[in-house]
């Protein structure tokens, strides 16, 4: 064999080589790729684990840290409640008013909150609350206010506002900071899964792709 058909022969074969291992590289990336674009969502990236677990709190829970006059709380209800229906069972989302004490605007949208809730009607009014807030620019952190906004709904106003200034509600209110401390949150809205882990439409991007990593983390702490 000459020394110039060897010279080729180990030319071909190492660009045969290259050849190959850029295949190989090309191959790797749109493995990559390909996984990030349809696998679990990113723990550290689209989901955060609470350096404490929250005591107490079972695996099934979720909850939602939200106010009233944030605009991401507003565009999460809606998709959060028709999730939560469609489990089974079908999950009730525990509702946390967000609130810090040197914030009275927040503090005074807990007191709505808990005095809905107080008369059972959170649930059935949190998107009139929502749309009164958001959509036309009322201002509900009064008492005066939530009573007149209350007789629009058809709501019995007496009741309102005897649960708006209740001795239990008043208890609610005081302990709400402390209550979004333990779950760790310091941004509106937050949904936090069993204790355990939290997600963000300000993290993932959208409500609707909060309920997918929510989803994903549910089914994960249940043990699905």
């Amino acid at each position: 064999m000459s020394a110039g058909f060897t010279e080729t022969l180990s030319a071909k074969v190492a660009a045969m080589k290259k050849k190959i291992m850029r295949l190989f590289a090309l191959s790797t990336v749109l493995t990559c790729l390909l996984g990030a674009a349809s696998g679990e969502p990113k723990e550290g990236a689209e989901y955060f684990r609470l350096q404490h677990p929250v005591s107490g709190v079972a695996a099934r829970e979720v909850a939602e840290v939200f106010w009233y006059d944030c605009p991401h709380s507003y565009a999460l209800e809606k998709p959060l409640e028709d999730w939560a229906a469609q489990q089974s069972p079908p999950v009730k989302v525990v509702r946390i008013p967000a609130a810090w004490e040197d914030q009275p605007d927040m503090v005074a949208y807990a007191r709505l909150y808990y005095t809905l809730d107080r008369l059972g009607l959170a649930g059935q009014e949190a998107i009139p609350v929502f749309q009164a807030v958001r959509d036309q620019g009322k201002d509900l952190t009064t008492e005066q206010a939530v009573v007149r906004w209350a007789a629009r709904q058809g709501l019995d106003v007496a009741a309102v506002r005897s649960a708006y200034t209740s001795k239990e509600v008043d208890a609610k209110v005081e302990a709400a900071p402390a209550l979004r401390e333990r779950y760790q949150v310091t941004e509106e809205p937050t949904v936090v899964v069993g204790g355990r882990f939290r997600t963000t439409p300000m993290l993932v991007g959208s409500a609707a792709k909060t309920v997918s990593v929510l989803d994903h983390l549910y089914h994960k702490a249940v043990g699905h």
